[in-house]
């Protein structure tokens, strides 16, 4: 092939691929409540084609108090497992205190770092519904029309529709939204390249990458050992 030619090719694809990661991904969150059932949907876009999609139910666990005749006996916590936790805690403090001193030398430029990302992100669409209804039917009008003045003041920007529905014939409070957001990859990764030349952010990254190994160390060790006590035991049963 002419050299001349593979270069314009060359030239071609790289110039195309800034323009797909200047076009960025979209992220689109779907959410809906309905009577104690969540359902949500997230799609990752990227040049109208999905690359990426998760839906799922939840059901909504009732987290009123239990009452004490439902709930388990527990006994009352000793002198010695207080200062287990106490020591326990120290020890987890001893272990995250090099990850946080890097944190604090690199507090400006994560600052930085996070305010210049925000740029490469764009809000295509916010969508709300509240569906609300009160045993007081007073509190019900009050609550709504709070909302509804909070919402003409908000829906007056392009991509927000914020809405509200009072019932009056039953006690509900359920919601949908939707949230679309455009990513501009092409920012995202000239700013994480700049942020990794900052020597306090190198030395943050290193001393992860130290704390990693160390648990993946301690971790075989354990793995190890309880591999020879069940050794020892299949040993001794035999």
């Amino acid at each position: 092939m002419n050299f001349n030619l593979f270069l314009i090719i060359l030239i071609a694809l790289i110039i195309i691929f800034l323009m797909i990661l200047y076009n960025g991904i979209r992220l689109l969150l779907t959410v809906e409540k309905e009577k104690g059932i969540v359902k949500y949907e997230f799609k990752v876009t990227m040049l109208k084609i999905a690359v990426f999609t998760r839906k799922g139910t939840n059901e909504i666990i009732d987290s009123r108090p239990k009452k004490e005749d439902d709930s388990e006996d527990k006994k009352p916590e000793s002198e010695k497992e207080r200062e287990e936790d106490k020591k326990g805690l120290k020890e987890k403090y001893e272990e995250v205190k090099p990850i946080l001193m890097e944190l604090k030398k690199s507090k400006e430029e994560l600052k930085s770092f996070l305010n210049n990302i925000l740029k490469a992100i764009n809000l295509k669409r916010l969508e709300g519904k509240l569906i609300i209804g009160l045993s007081d039917h007073t509190s019900t009008v009050k609550i709504a029309s709070w909302i509804w003045s909070i919402g003409a003041i908000v829906n007056s920007s392009k991509p927000t529709l914020l809405s509200v529905e009072p019932r009056f014939d039953e006690v509900i409070t359920d919601f949908e939204g939707k949230i679309e957001l455009k990513l501009n990859i092409l920012i995202v990764l000239i700013y994480s390249l700049a942020l990794l030349t900052k020597k306090n952010i190198r030395e943050l990254i290193k001393e992860l990458y130290r704390q990693k190994k160390t648990k993946d160390k301690k971790k075989n060790e354990s793995m190890n050992d309880n591999e020879q006590v069940s050794k020892k035991k299949d040993k001794n049963n035999d």
